[in-house]
């Protein structure tokens, strides 16, 4: 066997890892229930559209593509999972592309890199904004890189298309723009914008954006009000908030990506007129100083900075290449490793088949549990409400869209309404709570949660109907609570 791997090449060695990171995450998709996210973007794909309130339109288009095969949690896992074997062999291909002089075997350890990383992992498996724009990002870069070397027609309109892609995907697919126009600065390229190229190219990605602005138009700009105020509502920067923003980078995408790419960073500011350097710098900065920085407004999401890390691989690939020889760089390199390899094994297991002793109402991923049977039973409940009387018909209810979501998948294709005041995704598709509403309104996780009742946003009046207790492992996880309720007050 140790004979086997040693005979690998760097392209055979990069596959095998691709194929066992995917089989691993095929493995996986269908022990667990959809999380949040995954639910609300299989909703966009069942309700496809122009664009969404929250998201441009590609994970609802990618999603309707996957429900013509299937709706299971699998079948809703399988795109991303395709996606992300992409990405990694893209990121292959870049870093090759960006370090032409250097050894092969720096393109496997960008893919390692990029693999060990336990979010992005479950980026792989979960359909998310960032699956797409991951591999569209690395794809410009390659792109870019043409331009800048070559600066044909070709590479301009390609530019073009991924830049409109990406925006497709994911609004934060601006910084894009901020990364073309880094390398111009860098690369003293400006001379290329005087040929009609680069303008066909911008025109290009406005033409693939339509859609969201055609979206927007008919619903009053909503989407672009809600990201405004999401980027800028918050009142004051914190250095707590700040620090714990970066220290879950750490835990989400490992030491080996996040501490040593840090280190490339900074070390590679003495040779940063090297292509391949300036070329990383300019996708993954952008990314990682808007949110590293936005950090100390409110905590900023793992998995928000994917691409940036992404584009940092290579330069960390090739930053370790050059001070392998450095003991505490493999001291280093090698615990990074073990932290990957238990990080992933820890999450993936418990995914698999769950083993940790949490205690009761403890465990951290109690999200994934139980809400198939729950919307399951909330739908039995709500046919037997409207069996009991001639009234409006009773509609699926709960508090927020992050239990909307869930319900409205398994319960499909019931309408579930959101009892809130901020309009969103799912006013948009079930209208809001009217005077009068009546129907079967679930509360999660607290087993002893009771619904307020009389005030103006909520019912005049509400029953415990049933419970539905969720275990895991002899423990219990979370408890939902179904009430049949009456006369909603507007």
């Amino acid at each position: 066997m140790l004979n086997f791997f040693k005979r690998l090449t760097p392209l055979q060695a990069t596959l095998l890892l691709i194929a066992a990171s995917m089989l691993l995450r095929l493995f996986s998709s269908n022990a667990v229930g959809l999380s949040v996210d995954e639910a609300h973007y299989a909703l966009y794909g069942l309700h496809m559209d122009w664009s969404y309130f929250d998201h441009p339109p590609m994970i609802g288009w990618l999603q309707a593509a996957a429900l013509q095969f299937g709706d299971s949690n699998l079948a809703m896992r399988v795109v991303p999972m395709l996606l992300f074997a992409c990405t990694s062999w893209v990121l292959y291909r870049v870093t090759l592309t960006l370090f032409p002089h250097e050894t092969p075997w720096m393109g496997f350890t960008s893919v390692a890199l990029l693999n060990s990383g336990v979010m992005f992992q479950l980026i792989g498996m979960s359909m998310l904004p960032d699956t797409p724009l991951l591999l569209l990002g690395l794809s410009l870069l390659w792109v870019l890189h043409g331009v800048m070397v070559a600066g044909r027609a070709q590479h301009w309109l390609w530019l073009g298309v991924l830049l409109g892609l990406a925006a497709l995907s994911k609004y934060t697919a601006i910084t894009l723009l901020a990364t073309v126009l880094l390398a111009l600065v860098m690369s003293r390229q400006w001379r290329q914008l005087r040929s009609p190229w680069p303008w066909l190219a911008v025109l290009l990605g406005a033409l693939l954006i339509l859609p969201i602005l055609y979206w927007n138009y008919r619903h009053d700009w909503i989407s672009f009000a809600y990201q405004l105020h999401h980027g800028t509502g918050k009142p004051s920067w914190e250095l707590q908030r700040f620090l714990l923003s970066q220290a879950a980078q750490i835990l989400a995408y490992g030491p080996g990506l996040v501490l040593f790419g840090l280190i490339a960073i900074a070390a590679s500011l003495r040779y940063w007129r090297e292509s391949g350097v300036w070329m990383c710098f300019s996708l993954a900065l952008p990314v990682l100083l808007l949110f590293g920085w936005g950090g100390g407004y409110e905590m900023t999401l793992p998995h928000w900075t994917a691409l940036g890390w992404a584009g940092l691989a290579p330069l960390t690939a090739y930053w370790l290449h050059r001070h392998w020889s450095l003991l505490w760089v493999r001291i280093g390199a090698c615990s990074a490793a073990v932290y990957a390899v238990v990080a992933i094994a820890l999450v993936f297991s418990e995914l698999i088949s769950p083993w940790m002793p949490f205690k009761d109402n403890a465990n951290p991923m109690r999200d994934l549990y139980g809400w198939e049977q729950a919307a399951q039973r909330a739908e039995q409940l709500r046919v037997q409400m409207s069996a009991e009387t001639a009234e409006r018909a009773p509609l699926l209810f709960t508090s927020n869209w992050t239990y909307a979501s869930r319900l409205a998948w398994y319960a499909r294709p019931s309408p579930v309404q959101v009892m809130d005041t901020r309009y969103d995704q799912f006013d948009v598709w079930f209208g809001s709570p009217q005077n009068g509403a009546r129907g079967i309104l679930v509360l999660w996780p607290d087993q002893h949660a009771a619904p307020a009742t009389g005030a103006v946003g909520q019912f005049t009046a509400c029953e415990l109907r049933d419970s539905l207790p969720v275990r895991s492992n002899g423990h219990l996880v979370s408890t939902f609570s179904f009430y049949a309720c009456h006369g909603f007050k507007n």
